[in-house]
C-alpha cells in the first residue's frame, strides 16, 4: 500500500467498527456505538447526516446557519443543477460545490467545543484522504485598540474551562475555579495563506493576528458577569491576559479545531486555521454594525475559500 498504509488502514478500522451486526432479529436505529456511528443505507454519520462523498475535503467551518448560506453563493454546483444540501436533524448545514477550480464545502455547526467535536470527528469518518478546514467565526476581543468589524486570525489557541469540582467543594481548597490550557497551533502554511488573502481582500488595517482564548462557555468562562450563579470569574480575564498578554479574540470553537487537528491520524492529515469576525470589544463595550459585519463575513469568507482553493493537499 505505500504511502497509503495509514489512510487504507483507518478507512478498514472504520469500516470493520461500523459494520457490526445488528443484535436481534430487528434492525437497530443505527450501527457501530463505540466508534463513529452510522444510521441507514447508505450509512450516514449520526449527527451531520452526511455520508461518504458529501462533504469535500477543503472545508470553510461556520457557526451560524445564515453565515453558510452567504458563502453558498460563492461556490459554484460540481455538475448540472444546483449545489448539494444537507440540513441533519441535529443542526448541522452543509454546502458542497466548486470555488476556484476545487471541491470546496461550507458547514455550519452551532457553537461550542463538543459541536467542532462532532464536525471534525465525523467529517473524518465520510472524507477519504487529507483534509484542511478553516474556520469563520465571531468573537469578543480582549485589547481595546482591536476595533470592532476587522477580522483577526489565530496564531495559537488557549482553552480556558470552568472547573467544576472547584465549585462543589471536592477538590483541595487551593484549587482555581478556572483553567487556562497552554497553546495549541495553527497549521503553519494555511495560517500564512489565511491571512494574505485576508489581507489581499479587506486591507492590512482590517486584519489582526494573535492568541485565541477559546471558553468553554459564553458566560461564566468568558468572564461575564450573572448574578443568578456563583461563577467567581471577576478576575478571569486579567488572569488570561497575565499569561497571554497578546491574547485579541475570545470564542468557543477554536481551541477544539486546532487541537483536533493535530490529533487527527495519520498525522498531518487534517490541517487547520482560524479567523473571527470582532463583533464586540470588551474593554469598551463597543459592538460591530450590521453593515460592516456582513462586509467582514462576505469579503472574508471569499477570502478564505480562495486561500483554500489554493492550498495544495
Amino acid at each position: 500500500m505505500g504511502d497509503n498504509e495509514p489512510e487504507a488502514k483507518r478507512r478498514k478500522a472504520l469500516t470493520r467498527l461500523n459494520s457490526q451486526a445488528c443484535i436481534g432479529e430487528k434492525k437497530s436505529v443505527y450501527e457501530g456505538t463505540n466508534a463513529v456511528p452510522r444510521s441507514g443505507t447508505p450509512g450516514r454519520v449520526l449527527h451531520l447526516g452526511l455520508t461518504d462523498g458529501e462533504i469535500a475535503n477543503r472545508v470553510i467551518v461556520v457557526g451560524h446557519h445564515t453565515r453558510a448560506e452567504l458563502l453558498s453563493q460563492f461556490l459554484q454546483p460540481e455538475d448540472s443543477g444546483s449545489l448539494f444540501k444537507l440540513a441533519s436533524d441535529r443542526g448541522f448545514l452543509t454546502y458542497t460545490g466548486k470555488f476556484g477550480g476545487e471541491r470546496l464545502s461550507v458547514v455550519s455547526i452551532g457553537m461550542g467545543l463538543a459541536m467542532m467535536d462532532f464536525f471534525l470527528r465525523e467529517a473524518r469518518a465520510v472524507v477519504a484522504g487529507p483534509m484542511a478546514v478553516v474556520r469563520l467565526g465571531t468573537c469578543g476581543c480582549l485589547q481595546e485598540s482591536v476595533k470592532v468589524g476587522n477580522v483577526s486570525v489565530a496564531d495559537g489557541s488557549a482553552l480556558v474551562q470552568r472547573n467544576y469540582s472547584h465549585f462543589d467543594s471536592s477538590s483541595p481548597a487551593h484549587a482555581q475555579p478556572y483553567t487556562i490550557s497552554e497553546l495549541c497551533l495553527p497549521d503553519s502554511e494555511l495560517n500564512s495563506s489565511v491571512v494574505s488573502a485576508l489581507q489581499k481582500a479587506m486591507g492590512s488595517d482590517k486584519v489582526n493576528e494573535g492568541t485565541n482564548i477559546t471558553a468553554d462557555s459564553f458566560y461564566s468562562s468568558q468572564g461575564r458577569f450573572d448574578p443568578s450563579f456563583n461563577d467567581e470569574n471577576d478576575r478571569l480575564i486579567s488572569e488570561v491576559l497575565k499569561k497571554y498578554p497578546k491574547a485579541i479574540t475570545m470564542e468557543m470553537e477554536t481551541f477544539q479545531l486546532f487541537h483536533l487537528a493535530r490529533s487527527c491520524l495519520p498525522k498531518g492529515s487534517m490541517r487547520a486555521a482560524a479567523a473571527v469576525v470582532n463583533v464586540a470589544n470588551r474593554p469598551t463595550g463597543e459592538v460591530v454594525g450590521e453593515e460592516a459585519l456582513r462586509f467582514a463575513e462576505s469579503e472574508g469568507g471569499k477570502a478564505l475559500m480562495k486561500a483554500l482553493a489554493e492550498l495544495r493537499l
